[in-house]
């Protein structure tokens, strides 16, 4: 799940309901960030999430707004994120890089 704070969550979602009609995902927008200049896209597919319990799918926004400190601008990139991005941790460097996984 993606979380950020709530202001900017909900201008980031938009009108994507927290709970998005697993028939029109197609038709939800892509999401966008950009860090350090560069742009990451994350299409519906990739941030709606299918939830499958007792035999019923529903669907599910990986996107969730929180309370944080004023002037708390970050977002926290959870698997919805790292699951399409190579995700570097530079520890020496006290710097995280991002980048497009290789195909398979």
């Amino acid at each position: 799940v993606l979380v950020g704070p709530a202001d900017l969550v909900k201008d980031l979602a938009g009108d994507i309901p927290q709970e998005p009609d697993c028939s029109k995902i197609d038709s939800y927008p892509d999401i966008h960030f950009t860090i350090e200049g560069q742009d990451y896209t994350l299409t519906p597919q990739e941030y709606i999430l299918k939830v499958t319990e007792f035999g019923t799918t529903q669907c599910v926004l990986g996107l969730m707004g929180a309370q944080f400190p004023p002037n708390f601008d970050y977002f926290i990139l959870g698997d919805v994120f790292i699951r399409k991005f190579y995700t570097h941790f530079d520890k020496a460097n006290n710097r995280v890089g991002f980048g497009k996984k290789a195909a398979l």
